[in-house]
């Protein structure tokens, strides 16, 4: 096979009732033209990442919603936890048929490590001793493949609110940029399009499937009930991520759009 083509889907933010609006938008529906959108994709996608944020307020019925939404997808779903999550709630009711939790995924001439940025009771992302340790562990691996990481935030400094940040950005960087093996980072947190590159390492933050934020580069707020009076919603369109992994090492990325309701 000469590439392999992966979607990535972020902030989701499903609700319990699936009549319900957030920001003006109503994830359930916006998730759903997303999710028509996907299997219009030619070629097809091999598999897709939910990177977190998947329910609001981490319900048992949220998730049940959002199950039968993602059993639409004709490929494995591997889920991630972002700080809206209930991870013990998403483990007893995702898991099953085509959705996974799986943190390593063998995919061809790849390996994808799906990292946990998620901090319980914190909107900020951090990287926990546990967490370098398996890195290390899954890098230090001299098996020669190219290495994409996902992650639900982005340790980039988009915006100057602490919670839109991963505490230990710098000593996580500093650690996967000593493995040259690792070509590009995908996460998402902050609800918008970025495209960088340090280094060898591209770092892509993904839009949501939701809303769009944009983010305050000046002002710090100090707590989420401040959120909005320091970030503007975008509600005309719903995002999502391809990256599709070539069997030299290389890969292409793009954002696709669909138009709000």
């Amino acid at each position: 096979m000469d590439s392999v083509r992966l979607v990535q889907i972020t902030d989701l933010h499903i609700l319990a009732d699936d009549n319900a609006s957030l920001s003006g938008v109503n994830p359930h529906q916006s998730l759903s033209r997303v999710i028509d959108d996907i299997k219009s994709l030619s070629p097809a996608p091999g598999l897709v990442i939910a990177s977190g944020d998947l329910a609001d307020d981490g319900s048992t019925e949220a998730y049940r919603r959002l199950r039968r939404l993602l059993l639409e997808l004709p490929c494995a779903v591997y889920v991630m936890a972002g700080n809206h999550d209930e991870t013990e709630v998403m483990h007893e009711e995702l898991p099953g048929e085509n959705i996974v939790f799986q943190r390593r995924v063998d995919c061809e001439n790849w390996k994808l490590l799906l990292v946990d940025s998620k901090l319980p009771g914190s909107s900020f992302g951090f990287i926990s001793d546990e967490e370098f340790d398996w890195l290390d562990q899954q890098l230090s691996e001299e098996d020669g493949r190219p290495v994409l990481l996902a992650m639900h935030h982005t340790p980039l400094r988009l915006c100057a609110s602490p919670s839109c940040q991963v505490k230990n950005a710098d000593a996580f960087l500093s650690k996967i940029k000593n493995f040259n093996r690792v070509k590009g980072l995908i996460a998402g947190h902050t609800h918008n399009q970025v495209d960088q590159t340090h280094g060898d390492l591209r770092i892509m933050t993904t839009p949501s499937t939701m809303v769009q934020v944009t983010h305050n580069q000046i002002e710090a707020i100090k707590s989420n009930e401040e959120f909005w009076h320091f970030h503007e919603a975008d509600t005309s369109r719903h995002g999502y991520r391809i990256v599709d992994l070539n069997a030299d090492g290389s890969f292409e990325s793009e954002v696709r759009w669909v138009p709000g309701i």
